[in-house]
């Protein structure tokens, strides 16, 4: 999937990392870069996605995060939005269909930037 979504995402000219375990993300971020989007599997090991999701939840700011599954259950769909989740996109997904979410979650990061910026 990591090569497919890399070929999908390309006509959006996004500076794509991949890792395979999420203590792989503290190298993504150890130079002070941001990133706007995580996309994250729901098929993850248990162990694995719940390592993930903390590695992420520390991040400030923290990206949006978007969750592909081949189904899409009430669960999964709750879960993702009440942990602080984008959205969730359904397999097999179209180019079109996954870069419109890349880009809808990517706005919704830069707004979230801008709002918290924005003097009370």
């Amino acid at each position: 999937m990591r090569a497919t979504l890399a070929r999908q995402l390309a006509v959006l000219n996004v500076k794509i990392e991949r890792v395979a375990k999420a203590s792989e993300i503290a190298r993504i971020i150890g130079n002070g870069d941001i990133f706007d989007v995580a996309i994250l599997p729901a098929a993850l090991p248990n162990a694995e996605w719940w390592a993930f999701w903390s590695e992420l939840s520390l991040l400030n700011p923290r990206p949006a995060i978007l969750v592909y599954a081949r189904a899409a259950t009430f669960e999964l769909w709750t879960s993702v939005l009440d942990m602080g989740g984008f959205d969730v996109i359904v397999e097999p997904f179209s180019d079109r269909e996954i870069q419109e979410a890349v880009l809808r979650a990517a706005q919704s990061f830069r707004d979230k930037l801008k709002n918290d910026a924005t003097p009370q």
